[in-house]
């Protein structure tokens, strides 16, 4: 029997989809949360606009980037920047560019 290389690669199957985007919404949630805390905002705030993008994408064909894509609406929608503790060092922020 030879093994699939490809097996790893393959899409998640549509009945584990919403488990995938939620855990992807989870997880920018808390960044944001995180980010906006840092910066003085409300975040019940956050909240509201997370649900409000992932409504948004409900109908997504593609479900890859959906965590990335609710991260960036709020972010915009917020006026929010990312915040690292290493932001704040000389020389550069944490992304290494400086």
């Amino acid at each position: 029997m030879t093994s699939d290389p490809l097996a790893e690669r393959r899409a998640t199957p549509a009945t584990e989809l919403p488990e995938a985007v939620e855990a992807q919404v989870r997880e920018a949630r808390e960044v944001l949360r995180a980010d906006a805390e840092a910066a003085g905002v409300d975040p019940q705030l956050v909240d509201a606009a997370v649900e409000a993008a992932a409504a948004s994408f409900v109908n997504a064909r593609v479900h890859a980037f959906i965590g990335i894509l609710v991260e960036r609406e709020v972010r915009s929608t917020l006026h929010l920047a990312m915040h690292d503790a290493t932001d704040d060092e000389p020389g550069g922020d944490s992304r290494g560019r400086g």
